[in-house]
C-alpha cells in the first residue's frame, strides 16, 4: 500500500498478525482441555477477541492493496480471497460470541460442545488457505 511516496506493506502485517492471533487461540483452547483451564480459556477469549477485530483490518488493506498495485482486476483469485476472508471474519466472530456469551459451552458434553470445537478447528484450513492464495500472489502461481 502506498502512503505518499512510501510503499508500505500494511496489508502483509495485518494478515500476519490475524494469522497468528487464530491459531495460537486455539492452541489454548486445545490446552484448556489438558491444563488450568480457567487461564487457557482467559488467553483463548482475549486472543480471539484481537484476532476478530483484527480481521476487517485486513480486509480493508486488502481492498486497498487491490485497487492500488493490481488495478482492481476482477479476477477469480481476488474474489476467492474477498469471499474467504469474509468467511473467516464470520466463523471467528461467532466462535468469539459463541464463547463470550456462553462460555460453559466447552464444559458441557454433546453435539454443541462437538460444534464449538469444529467451528474453531476450521479456522485454521481457512487461514491456510488464505495465505496460499496470497502466496500466489506474491510469488506467483507453480501451475
Amino acid at each position: 500500500m502506498k502512503i505518499g511516496t512510501h510503499d508500505l506493506h500494511l496489508h502483509s502485517i495485518s494478515v500476519h498478525f490475524t494469522n497468528a492471533l487464530y491459531p495460537v487461540a486455539v492452541f489454548f483452547l486445545v490446552l484448556s482441555h489438558f491444563y488450568e483451564q480457567s487461564m487457557c480459556l482467559f488467553t483463548y477469549f482475549h486472543l480471539m477477541i484481537l484476532a476478530t477485530v483484527s480481521v476487517p483490518l485486513s480486509y480493508a488493506t486488502g481492498l486497498i492493496e487491490w485497487r492500488q498495485k493490481y488495478q482492481g482486476a476482477k479476477v477469480r483469485i481476488f474474489i476467492t480471497k474477498y469471499r474467504y476472508g469474509a468467511l473467516l471474519f464470520l466463523v471467528g466472530t461467532a466462535c468469539t460470541l459463541w464463547y463470550g456469551i456462553y462460555p460453559d459451552i466447552v464444559m458441557t458434553s454433546g453435539g454443541l460442545r462437538v460444534l464449538f470445537l469444529v467451528l474453531n478447528i476450521s479456522l485454521l484450513p481457512l487461514i491456510v488457505y488464505l495465505g496460499s492464495l496470497g502466496g500466489k500472489l506474491i510469488f506467483g502461481s507453480a501451475h
